[in-house]
């Protein structure tokens, strides 16, 4: 059943239809001589609306977790520390009575016009490209934010791992839940922050140690959790330009918890968030080549499967576009995802 419903996250127009599923399924049993099912696609889509979500979701965690435990050296930052990145996108479904009732049109739009749409955030590898873990929910609402959304996550994320985010994640709560289970982060310096490199502690240009005060407790947090919020936090806070031909450069101002100058460099921290465009790459992977910036299923239930088979087909490919850059000595991120599609047989959009 979880092949089939892969074929259909994999596939445009007529052949993601349910149709098609059953006509593969039955085109395979009788390669293989075994007796066929029913050509009904009733049947079919009642023993699809059976997988378990929460298997699903299960695997794609498992999957990616196997083959980052593989990652050589040479795939991680600095040979030795395991980067993942937070990255936030939206998708939308059939305009159904029940998906509207679970993903309502934000306020900005006019009732009876457009799709339900859905907020998500997902953790990537920096080593191996995988989903790490993702969630998702209504694009309105209270706590229906990205940082909402992603401290739902923060689970997901061990002690030792560089969290490199952007900067609509980048707060003194958001770093300190992240401290406080050991895991380190580099972010984008948020808009609204003023940057004085006259003060702190000097490392160099564009580089000093800064420090955070605690605001006032949010609505969000129990008192018990703010009690165990340090009052401060030490932070280092780095400057540095993206030089572009034919374009304006750009000053980039980056909040990151390593602190130790000798052990980071600034150019190592610059190209440590440089490589968050990487996650850009694969959300719009997923997005496009997989199809979920449009999910097909008519009701919340089968929005969430059809969310984690993607996701799980997403992993598969990248696992084997894995095995191929450990065999040739290259990494993860160096093979096609879309080439690695295509020998796979997968009919995802070339674009």
């Amino acid at each position: 059943m979880v092949w089939s419903f892969h074929g259909q996250v994999l596939r445009d127009g007529n052949e993601a239809s349910c149709q098609a599923a059953v006509a593969r399924v039955v085109t395979y049993c009788r390669q293989q001589d075994s007796e066929p099912p029913t050509a009904d696609t009733g049947d079919y889509c009642k023993a699809r609306a059976k997988l378990s979500q929460t298997a699903l979701r299960d695997l794609t965690r498992e999957f990616a977790g196997e083959v980052k435990d593989q990652a050589v050296p040479t795939w991680l930052f600095k040979d030795q520390y395991h980067a993942k990145f937070i990255d936030g996108f939206t998708f939308t479904m059939p305009d159904t009575e029940k998906n509207q009732k679970k993903f309502p049109h934000p306020r900005t739009q006019t009732r009876g016009a457009g799709l339900p749409i859905a907020r998500a955030v997902a953790i990537l590898s920096l080593a191996t490209a995988c989903v790490i873990d993702a969630v998702y929910g209504p694009y309105a609402g209270k706590e229906t934010g990205e940082s909402a959304l992603l401290r739902t996550l923060l689970g997901s994320l061990s002690k030792g791992d560089i969290a490199v985010l952007d900067r609509y994640y980048c707060s003194f709560w958001m770093i300190a839940l992240l401290l406080s289970q050991g895991t380190q982060v580099c972010a984008r310096k948020h808009h609204l922050r003023h940057s004085d490199f006259r003060r702190g502690q000097r490392l160099g240009k564009y580089d000093h140690l800064i420090i955070w005060t605690i605001p006032q407790r949010p609505t969000w947090m129990d008192e018990a959790t703010y009690a165990q919020i340090p009052a401060t936090l030490l932070l280092r806070e780095i400057r540095y330009n993206v030089v572009e031909p034919g374009r304006r450069t750009r000053s980039i101002d980056v909040i990151t918890t390593l602190v130790d100058a000798d052990a980071f460099t600034k150019e190592e921290i610059a190209q440590l968030y440089g490589f968050r465009w990487n996650s850009e790459l694969d959300i719009r992977s997923i997005k496009d080549s997989l199809n979920l910036g449009h999910v097909r299923c008519k009701s919340p239930e089968m929005v969430e499967r059809e969310f984690w088979t993607t996701f799980l087909a997403y992993n598969l490919i990248r696992i084997t576009a894995a095995g191929a850059a450990l065999l040739h000595d290259k990494q993860p991120r160096q093979i096609s995802f879309v080439s690695t599609c295509c020998h796979l047989g997968c009919c995802c959009h070339a674009d």
